[in-house]
Protein backbone atom coordinates (compact mmCIF):
# COMPACT_ATOMS: atom_id res chain seq x y z
CA UNK A 1 0.00 0.00 0.00
CA UNK A 2 0.42 3.82 -0.99
CA UNK A 3 1.29 4.67 3.01
CA UNK A 4 3.26 1.76 4.02
CA UNK A 5 2.26 -0.53 7.24
CA UNK A 6 5.26 0.46 9.61
CA UNK A 7 4.69 -1.46 12.97
CA UNK A 8 3.60 0.84 15.47
CA UNK A 9 4.78 1.77 19.06
CA UNK A 10 2.86 4.19 21.37
CA UNK A 11 3.80 7.01 22.57
CA UNK A 12 3.23 7.61 26.24
CA UNK A 13 2.85 11.40 26.73
CA UNK A 14 2.28 12.30 30.50
CA UNK A 15 -0.30 15.37 30.96
CA UNK A 16 -0.72 15.61 27.19
CA UNK A 17 -4.09 15.12 26.08
CA UNK A 18 -5.82 15.90 22.89
CA UNK A 19 -7.57 19.34 21.49
CA UNK A 20 -10.93 18.55 22.82
CA UNK A 21 -12.17 21.66 24.50
CA UNK A 22 -15.14 24.50 24.35
CA UNK A 23 -14.53 27.16 22.29
CA UNK A 24 -16.63 29.96 21.48
CA UNK A 25 -17.78 31.23 17.56
CA UNK A 26 -20.07 33.99 16.54
CA UNK A 27 -21.31 33.11 20.73
CA UNK A 28 -22.14 29.22 20.27
CA UNK A 29 -19.81 27.06 22.26
CA UNK A 30 -17.95 24.41 20.20
CA UNK A 31 -15.88 21.34 20.64
CA UNK A 32 -12.36 21.52 19.66
CA UNK A 33 -11.29 18.48 17.37
CA UNK A 34 -8.16 17.98 16.25
CA UNK A 35 -7.42 15.66 13.30
CA UNK A 36 -4.64 13.44 12.14
CA UNK A 37 -4.81 12.78 8.48
CA UNK A 38 -3.28 9.83 6.61
CA UNK A 39 -0.97 11.78 4.81
CA UNK A 40 -0.23 15.70 3.36
CA UNK A 41 -3.84 17.22 1.75
CA UNK A 42 -4.98 15.49 -0.86
CA UNK A 43 -8.17 14.32 -2.88
CA UNK A 44 -8.88 11.26 -0.33
CA UNK A 45 -9.56 14.61 2.17
CA UNK A 46 -12.05 16.28 -0.05
CA UNK A 47 -14.95 15.54 2.35
CA UNK A 48 -12.83 17.17 5.50
CA UNK A 49 -12.07 20.11 3.87
CA UNK A 50 -15.93 20.43 2.82
CA UNK A 51 -17.16 19.62 6.25
CA UNK A 52 -14.73 22.73 7.24
CA UNK A 53 -15.39 25.24 4.59
CA UNK A 54 -18.85 24.77 3.91
CA UNK A 55 -19.90 24.79 7.77
CA UNK A 56 -21.03 20.95 8.29
CA UNK A 57 -18.85 20.72 11.42
CA UNK A 58 -19.24 24.13 12.76
CA UNK A 59 -23.14 23.06 12.59
CA UNK A 60 -22.54 20.22 14.21
CA UNK A 61 -20.57 22.31 17.31
CA UNK A 62 -17.21 21.31 15.68
CA UNK A 63 -14.06 22.97 15.66
CA UNK A 64 -12.08 20.89 13.30
CA UNK A 65 -8.05 20.97 12.53
CA UNK A 66 -6.89 18.47 10.40
CA UNK A 67 -2.67 18.07 10.29
CA UNK A 68 -0.65 15.79 7.97
CA UNK A 69 1.59 13.33 9.50
CA UNK A 70 5.54 14.07 9.79
CA UNK A 71 5.12 10.02 10.04
CA UNK A 72 3.43 7.40 8.65
CA UNK A 73 2.52 5.68 11.83
CA UNK A 74 1.20 9.04 13.06
CA UNK A 75 -2.34 9.03 13.42
CA UNK A 76 -2.38 5.88 15.39
CA UNK A 77 0.34 6.81 17.41
CA UNK A 78 -0.85 10.27 18.37
CA UNK A 79 -4.71 8.77 19.03
CA UNK A 80 -4.05 6.09 21.40
CA UNK A 81 -1.97 8.62 23.41
CA UNK A 82 -4.72 10.96 23.34
CA UNK A 83 -2.59 13.72 22.13
CA UNK A 84 -4.69 14.03 18.93
CA UNK A 85 -8.62 13.40 18.80
CA UNK A 86 -9.35 11.50 16.30
CA UNK A 87 -7.23 10.18 13.13
CA UNK A 88 -7.38 8.62 9.30
CA UNK A 89 -5.54 5.65 8.44
CA UNK A 90 -5.92 2.69 6.82
CA UNK A 91 -7.74 -0.74 7.98
CA UNK A 92 -4.59 -2.79 7.57
CA UNK A 93 -2.75 -0.99 10.37
CA UNK A 94 -5.72 -0.90 12.86
CA UNK A 95 -4.74 -4.92 12.65
CA UNK A 96 -1.00 -4.04 13.10
CA UNK A 97 -1.93 -2.08 15.89
CA UNK A 98 -4.03 -4.62 17.52
CA UNK A 99 -1.46 -7.05 17.58
CA UNK A 100 0.68 -4.47 19.33
CA UNK A 101 -1.72 -4.17 22.02
CA UNK A 102 -3.07 -0.43 20.73
CA UNK A 103 -5.98 0.69 22.38
CA UNK A 104 -7.51 2.21 19.02
CA UNK A 105 -10.68 1.87 16.92
CA UNK A 106 -12.11 2.39 13.60
CA UNK A 107 -15.39 4.09 14.03
CA UNK A 108 -16.43 4.41 10.17
CA UNK A 109 -15.10 4.51 6.58
CA UNK A 110 -13.47 7.27 4.64
CA UNK A 111 -12.99 5.14 1.68
CA UNK A 112 -14.83 1.86 1.94
CA UNK A 113 -12.91 0.37 -0.65
CA UNK A 114 -9.77 -0.80 -1.94
CA UNK A 115 -7.70 2.12 -3.59
CA UNK A 116 -4.27 0.47 -3.40
CA UNK A 117 -3.21 -1.15 -6.77
CA UNK A 118 -0.57 -2.31 -9.43
CA UNK A 119 -0.41 -0.10 -11.89
CA UNK A 120 1.15 -0.94 -15.11
CA UNK A 121 2.50 1.46 -17.96
CA UNK A 122 0.67 1.12 -20.96
CA UNK A 123 3.44 0.89 -22.65
CA UNK A 124 4.76 -2.61 -21.24
CA UNK A 125 2.14 -4.59 -23.02
CA UNK A 126 0.04 -5.20 -19.97
CA UNK A 127 -3.31 -5.63 -19.80
CA UNK A 128 -4.43 -8.22 -17.30
CA UNK A 129 -2.48 -9.45 -14.18
CA UNK A 130 -1.27 -12.09 -16.38
CA UNK A 131 0.41 -10.14 -18.49
CA UNK A 132 3.19 -9.69 -15.51
CA UNK A 133 4.79 -12.70 -15.81
CA UNK A 134 8.29 -12.63 -16.82
CA UNK A 135 7.55 -8.67 -16.54
CA UNK A 136 9.37 -6.00 -13.40
CA UNK A 137 7.47 -4.78 -10.73
CA UNK A 138 8.64 -1.78 -8.66
CA UNK A 139 7.48 -2.42 -5.20
CA UNK A 140 8.35 -0.33 -1.49
CA UNK A 141 10.31 -3.41 0.07
CA UNK A 142 7.83 -3.95 2.71
CA UNK A 143 6.26 -7.63 3.46
CA UNK A 144 2.91 -6.13 3.44
CA UNK A 145 3.18 -5.29 -0.47
CA UNK A 146 4.79 -8.15 -1.56
CA UNK A 147 2.09 -10.16 0.28
CA UNK A 148 -0.63 -8.13 -1.94
CA UNK A 149 1.51 -8.52 -4.92
CA UNK A 150 1.71 -11.94 -4.81
CA UNK A 151 -2.00 -12.70 -4.31
CA UNK A 152 -2.94 -10.73 -7.53
CA UNK A 153 -0.74 -12.96 -9.03
CA UNK A 154 -1.52 -16.33 -7.78
CA UNK A 155 -5.17 -14.94 -8.51
CA UNK A 156 -4.34 -14.52 -11.91
CA UNK A 157 -2.46 -17.93 -12.37
CA UNK A 158 0.84 -16.42 -12.09
CA UNK A 159 3.46 -18.33 -10.06
CA UNK A 160 5.43 -14.98 -8.57
CA UNK A 161 8.39 -16.25 -8.67
CA UNK A 162 8.14 -15.56 -13.02
CA UNK A 163 7.90 -11.68 -11.75
CA UNK A 164 10.55 -9.67 -10.90
CA UNK A 165 10.32 -7.49 -7.88
CA UNK A 166 12.57 -4.61 -7.55
CA UNK A 167 12.68 -2.71 -4.04
CA UNK A 168 12.08 1.23 -5.38
CA UNK A 169 11.88 1.77 -1.91
CA UNK A 170 9.14 4.61 -2.25
CA UNK A 171 9.82 6.12 -5.27
CA UNK A 172 7.60 4.68 -7.35
CA UNK A 173 5.85 7.79 -9.69
CA UNK A 174 9.41 8.37 -11.05
CA UNK A 175 10.22 5.18 -11.74
CA UNK A 176 7.58 4.01 -13.85
CA UNK A 177 7.74 7.32 -15.32
CA UNK A 178 11.42 7.16 -16.48
CA UNK A 179 10.84 3.53 -17.73
CA UNK A 180 12.72 1.41 -15.24
CA UNK A 181 9.83 -0.83 -14.14
CA UNK A 182 6.78 -2.28 -16.06
CA UNK A 183 4.28 -1.65 -13.35
CA UNK A 184 4.74 -0.53 -9.61
CA UNK A 185 2.69 -1.89 -6.42
CA UNK A 186 1.31 0.36 -3.72
CA UNK A 187 0.02 3.15 -5.22
CA UNK A 188 -3.30 4.71 -5.67
CA UNK A 189 -5.61 4.45 -8.34
CA UNK A 190 -6.93 7.72 -7.87
CA UNK A 191 -4.09 9.70 -7.09
CA UNK A 192 -0.88 8.11 -9.09
CA UNK A 193 -3.26 6.32 -11.52
CA UNK A 194 -4.01 10.00 -12.86
CA UNK A 195 -0.89 11.39 -12.06
CA UNK A 196 0.52 9.02 -14.67
CA UNK A 197 -2.22 9.09 -17.35
CA UNK A 198 -1.63 13.12 -16.90
CA UNK A 199 1.59 12.17 -17.86
CA UNK A 200 0.28 10.35 -21.16
CA UNK A 201 1.53 7.16 -19.63
CA UNK A 202 -1.86 5.32 -20.73
CA UNK A 203 -1.90 3.63 -17.15
CA UNK A 204 -3.41 -0.04 -16.60
CA UNK A 205 -4.70 -0.43 -12.85
CA UNK A 206 -5.28 -3.30 -11.21
CA UNK A 207 -7.22 -2.52 -7.66
CA UNK A 208 -5.74 -5.37 -5.03
CA UNK A 209 -9.31 -5.80 -3.77
CA UNK A 210 -10.85 -7.08 -6.98
CA UNK A 211 -7.66 -9.34 -8.60
CA UNK A 212 -7.96 -11.94 -5.23
CA UNK A 213 -7.65 -9.86 -1.76
CA UNK A 214 -10.29 -9.49 0.25
CA UNK A 215 -12.70 -6.53 0.64
CA UNK A 216 -11.26 -3.86 2.71
CA UNK A 217 -11.39 -0.37 3.84
CA UNK A 218 -8.78 1.12 2.41
CA UNK A 219 -9.28 4.81 4.87
CA UNK A 220 -11.06 5.17 8.18
CA UNK A 221 -11.55 7.13 10.81
CA UNK A 222 -9.83 6.20 13.69
CA UNK A 223 -10.85 6.84 17.94
CA UNK A 224 -9.06 6.17 21.04
CA UNK A 225 -11.26 3.04 22.13
CA UNK A 226 -10.52 3.14 25.40
CA UNK A 227 -11.91 7.24 25.57
CA UNK A 228 -15.29 6.00 23.48
CA UNK A 229 -15.86 3.71 25.85
CA UNK A 230 -15.08 6.01 29.35
CA UNK A 231 -15.73 9.34 28.03
CA UNK A 232 -19.23 10.11 27.01
CA UNK A 233 -18.16 13.59 26.03
CA UNK A 234 -15.88 11.84 23.70
CA UNK A 235 -17.70 9.53 21.95
CA UNK A 236 -20.49 12.22 21.39
CA UNK A 237 -17.83 14.27 19.46
CA UNK A 238 -16.62 11.19 17.77
CA UNK A 239 -20.57 10.24 16.72
CA UNK A 240 -20.96 14.43 15.66
CA UNK A 241 -17.78 14.06 13.36
CA UNK A 242 -18.68 11.25 11.47
CA UNK A 243 -22.19 12.13 10.50
CA UNK A 244 -21.03 15.77 9.64
CA UNK A 245 -18.28 14.02 7.40
CA UNK A 246 -20.67 11.56 5.63
CA UNK A 247 -23.07 15.25 4.94
CA UNK A 248 -20.00 16.96 3.59
CA UNK A 249 -19.21 14.30 1.57
CA UNK A 250 -22.41 13.85 0.43
CA UNK A 251 -21.99 17.43 -0.92
CA UNK A 252 -19.12 17.25 -2.46
CA UNK A 253 -20.25 14.24 -4.39
CA UNK A 254 -23.18 16.56 -5.50
CA UNK A 255 -21.26 19.58 -6.09
CA UNK A 256 -17.94 18.38 -7.73
CA UNK A 257 -16.99 21.48 -9.28
CA UNK A 258 -16.90 23.41 -5.95
CA UNK A 259 -15.38 20.72 -4.34
CA UNK A 260 -12.37 20.83 -6.76
CA UNK A 261 -12.44 24.61 -5.59
CA UNK A 262 -12.37 23.61 -1.58
CA UNK A 263 -9.59 21.10 -2.36
CA UNK A 264 -7.28 23.37 -4.78
CA UNK A 265 -7.34 26.08 -1.64
CA UNK A 266 -6.09 22.96 0.92
CA UNK A 267 -3.64 21.34 -1.74
CA UNK A 268 -0.14 21.55 -1.95
CA UNK A 269 3.28 19.89 -3.50
CA UNK A 270 2.60 18.14 -6.40
CA UNK A 271 -1.18 16.97 -5.89
CA UNK A 272 -2.15 20.50 -7.02
CA UNK A 273 -1.53 20.00 -10.75
CA UNK A 274 -3.82 16.67 -10.81
CA UNK A 275 -6.72 18.15 -8.33
CA UNK A 276 -9.04 18.71 -10.94
CA UNK A 277 -8.79 15.24 -12.23
CA UNK A 278 -8.38 13.43 -9.37
CA UNK A 279 -11.12 14.73 -6.84
CA UNK A 280 -13.78 13.81 -9.18
CA UNK A 281 -12.40 10.64 -9.27
CA UNK A 282 -12.15 9.84 -5.70
CA UNK A 283 -15.64 11.19 -5.25
CA UNK A 284 -16.75 8.38 -6.32
CA UNK A 285 -14.77 6.42 -3.73
CA UNK A 286 -15.42 8.17 -1.09
CA UNK A 287 -18.69 7.08 1.79
CA UNK A 288 -18.83 7.67 5.19
CA UNK A 289 -20.64 4.41 6.73
CA UNK A 290 -20.48 2.59 9.48
CA UNK A 291 -18.37 -0.99 9.42
CA UNK A 292 -18.90 -4.71 8.86
CA UNK A 293 -16.70 -6.51 11.40
CA UNK A 294 -17.54 -9.65 9.42
CA UNK A 295 -15.82 -8.11 6.19
CA UNK A 296 -12.85 -6.70 8.55
CA UNK A 297 -12.53 -10.57 10.23
CA UNK A 298 -12.55 -11.71 6.62
CA UNK A 299 -9.38 -9.37 5.87
CA UNK A 300 -7.59 -9.73 9.13
CA UNK A 301 -7.64 -13.69 8.22
CA UNK A 302 -6.12 -13.08 4.82
CA UNK A 303 -3.36 -10.85 6.59
CA UNK A 304 -2.95 -13.67 8.98
CA UNK A 305 -2.77 -16.19 6.47
CA UNK A 306 -0.45 -14.43 4.39
CA UNK A 307 2.10 -13.99 6.98
CA UNK A 308 1.25 -10.65 7.87
CA UNK A 309 -0.06 -10.94 11.07
CA UNK A 310 1.15 -13.38 13.97
CA UNK A 311 -1.97 -13.94 15.83
CA UNK A 312 -5.55 -14.48 14.91
CA UNK A 313 -7.00 -11.05 14.85
CA UNK A 314 -10.68 -10.22 16.60
CA UNK A 315 -12.03 -7.54 14.32
CA UNK A 316 -14.86 -7.24 16.17
CA UNK A 317 -13.04 -5.40 19.11
CA UNK A 318 -11.31 -3.21 16.04
CA UNK A 319 -14.55 -1.70 14.89
CA UNK A 320 -17.07 0.27 16.97
CA UNK A 321 -20.20 2.81 16.51
CA UNK A 322 -20.05 5.53 18.41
Amino acid sequence: MRHRFALLAVLVLAGCGGSSGAATTGGHATTGVSLALDWYPNADHVGVYAGIDRGFFRRAGLDVTPHAPSDVSDPIRLVAAGTTDLGIDYEPELFYAQQEHIPVVAVASVAPEGLSSIIASGASGVTSPADLRGKTIGVDGSSSTTAFVDTVLRHAGVNPSDVRLQNIHFNQVPALLQGRVDAVAGVFQNIEGIQFAKQGLHPVVFPYDRYGVPAYDELVIVANGDKLESDSAYRRTVSRFVTALAAATRWAQGHPDAAVRVMAGHAYRDYRGTIRASVPATLKLLRTEHLNPAAWQRFGDWMHRSGLLKETPDASALVARP
